[in-house]
């Protein structure tokens, strides 16, 4: 819990930064890159939460990975935070960065799972309705799971509704292991 709190204090600091300087899209994409790298690479993400390295080591390696492409208010940023000793936070801020410009940019986005791969056109048409409820641009991730069998799940913030077929089957599962029908001869 504190270390939410504290990423999303570190993200608004960005932010705001990043907002005087006009450059908020680029600094949400160095924030989405910086994001990425930690997660596939290990071994990075190692070498920041290793107290035994000196900060002046991880400064060096953050540099030479990032400084071609990112921008110099980022690269200051992450020099800031392994000064203060954030490092371990890198890969939170950096998402906690990304919900503050998705907020901004009064964008929402939306994970629907279907069972089968869907069309574009049915995909604009959830995103159109969705957008009109939500007053919000719309960023949908779309995603295949076999299991529903039929239907989907949208996902929205803490939001989601089941329209799917595997739910259908399940409620019905629990409605007959609730009624225990007796044949009386």
């Amino acid at each position: 819990m504190k270390s939410i709190l504290l990423a999303k204090r570190y993200a608004k600091a960005l932010f705001d930064l990043a907002i005087s300087d006009k450059i908020t899209d680029k600094v949400n994409s160095d924030m989405e890159l910086i994001n990425a790298v930690l997660s596939e690479n290990r071994e990075l993400r190692k070498l920041m939460t290793n107290p035994v390295v000196p900060p002046a080591r991880k400064k060096l390696v953050m540099k030479r990975i990032f400084e071609q492409h990112l921008q110099p208010l980022s690269l200051a940023f992450i020099d800031i935070l392994i000064r203060k000793n954030r490092e371990q936070e890198i890969q939170l801020i950096s998402e906690s960065y990304s919900e503050l410009y998705l907020d901004y940019m009064n964008i929402a986005v939306v994970n629907l799972t279907t069972a089968t791969a869907i069309e574009p056109a049915l995909k604009q048409k959830i995103a159109d309705l969705i957008g009109v409820k939500t007053q919000k641009t719309l960023r949908i991730n779309n995603s295949v799971d076999a299991k529903l069998i039929g239907g989907f799940v949208l996902k929205m913030d803490d939001y989601q509704y089941d329209a799917s077929i595997k739910r259908v089957i399940r409620r019905l599962h629990d409605e007959f292991d609730k009624n225990l029908f007796r044949k009386e001869f």
